[in-house]
């Protein structure tokens, strides 16, 4: 309801029969954008509405990030509070409707044309999850009172959790006393020979771990903090005096790390591996896709890595003061995308189509890869903005109090004085000039008809 309200106040304000029109008002605070397959409402930063015909994708978000809608072809969805409270509707392979709506942590329920899939949690009170939390299933009472859970042919019962807890399976057994002592087993199929088993007393000061169930043969020791050790067939680890002196050993990657202590000093050698560091004056790692490391962290600290067909370079200096991301072509050699910024001065955004240049920028360096602070919430700080691409160009200074648009491919250009209402703009096109004084109360129009404007009438000429 809320939505549908917006939206035709934006469009009683707006006029809508051209098939491409934008506008604003208030500086950067109303603004209307409208072509052939999109459309844009945004009042800032209350809420910003944008469709796009062709993805049949449409969204709204109130307060961003406090609140948002979206909905596509396939599912629609609804947030608020940072994600706290959540509702899904969406449509399964077998084209059936499967919902959930959550109120974290308090409320989680899911119903749909699966009876299997449906469940309900009131937390602390009750609850029968499903596929949730890496278990199958997982049911409550009056947590941490009673506490059950499923996963492939175990339960485990927990009453006051985490302190008593049994587990029982059709090839597992195990039981715990927490911190006093616990232990649990499991057999192969046959049942005659223990492929997994773990034990502990006065936790964590000694506890024990193996697992031959996946073949690797994991053998895990601690007699916290002097002593742990944990061995397998495919890595090797000890660790004196936890967490400061410690050697592992990776078998399959035929690599060897040295922290002495950690996190201070590490060295690290092997194959396609080349790593050093003396924490905080220097570090340096590299593998053969990544190249990373640090001079008198946080001054200077960088990361070069190879994604795919793209190769990935970031920098930055006193964590956020300044930074760079460069997007690399390596098919083509050629910069695909970039930003950096000046905190707080400036950012900048750009690609293979133009550029997004805004001056004072407080927070698009912590937030340099969401496309939704930019639309929402950067018009509003940006005192001077400059956008160009391949069909248009806008230069915004002192939030549209001074505007100049130059459309490309139109070859049609406006320049406009704005408060509130524009008080002077013009308006020119190859064959035609447009001159208005606030809004039209005074001008001239040339082209195929001569005009004049007194007191918003148009005079023929």
């Amino acid at each position: 309801m809320t939505k549908s309200l917006l939206i035709l106040f934006f469009i009683l304000l707006f006029p809508t029969s051209s098939p491409s029109y934008e506008q604003t008002f208030f500086g950067p605070l109303l603004e209307f954008k409208k072509d052939s397959g999109s459309k844009v409402y945004a009042f800032r930063p209350l809420f910003y509405y944008e469709a796009n015909y062709e993805l049949k994708y449409r969204s709204l978000d109130i307060l961003y990030p406090m609140m948002s809608y979206q909905e596509d072809n396939q599912q629609n969805q609804f947030q608020t509070l940072f994600y706290l409270v959540r509702y899904k509707n969406f449509n399964d392979y077998d084209n059936l409707q499967e919902k959930t709506f959550s109120i974290f942590p308090i409320l989680d329920i899911s119903w749909s044309g699966k009876e299997e899939n449906n469940y309900f949690s009131l937390f602390p009170i009750y609850g029968n999850l499903k596929n949730k939390f890496t278990k199958d299933e997982i049911n409550y009472f009056l947590f941490p009172l009673y506490l059950r859970t499923k996963e492939k042919n175990s339960h485990n019962t927990h009453l006051l959790w985490p302190i008593i807890s049994k587990t029982k399976g059709k090839y597992v057994s195990g039981f715990k006393l927490w911190p006093l002592f616990g232990y649990m087993n499991k057999v192969d199929n046959m049942g005659s020979k223990i492929i997994k088993e773990s034990k502990f007393f006065l936790w964590p000061i000694y506890s024990y771990k193996k697992d031959n169930t996946k073949g690797l043969n994991l053998e895990e020791k601690a007699y916290f903090p002097f002593y742990l050790s944990s061995t397998s067939t495919i890595h090797e680890a000890r660790t004196y005096l936890w967490p400061f002196f410690n050697v592992y050993v990776d078998k399959l990657r035929n690599q060897k790390t040295y922290n002495m202590p950690w996190p201070f000093v590490q060295y690290k050698q092997g194959v396609n591996i080349k790593s050093k560091r003396f924490f905080p004056f220097y570090s340096y790692v590299k593998t053969k896709n990544v190249e990373k490391g640090f001079f008198m962290w946080p001054i200077y600290k960088y990361k070069n890595e190879i994604l795919g067909t793209d190769y990935f370079k970031t920098k930055s200096f006193l964590f956020f003061l300044y930074k760079q991301d460069t997007y690399y072509d390596l098919r083509k050699n050629i910069i695909k995308k970039e930003f950096s910024s000046f905190w707080p001065i400036y950012s900048i955004d750009s690609d293979l189509n133009g550029y997004d240049l805004r001056i004072f920028s407080p927070v698009e360096s912590f937030f340099s890869n969401n496309i939704k602070v930019r639309k929402i919430w950067s018009p509003l700080w940006s005192i001077i903005r400059i956008r160009d691409d391949n069909f248009s160009s806008e230069t915004s200074i002192l939030f549209n109090l001074i505007s100049y648009k130059n459309y490309k491919a139109e070859k049609r250009k406006k320049f406009s004085v704005n408060f509130i209402l524009p008080i002077v703009s013009n308006e020119s096109g190859i064959n035609s000039n447009k001159f208005s004084i606030l809004g039209g109360l005074f001008g001239f129009e040339t082209g195929e008809k001569t005009k004049i404007r007194i007191l918003y009438i148009p005079v023929s000429l």
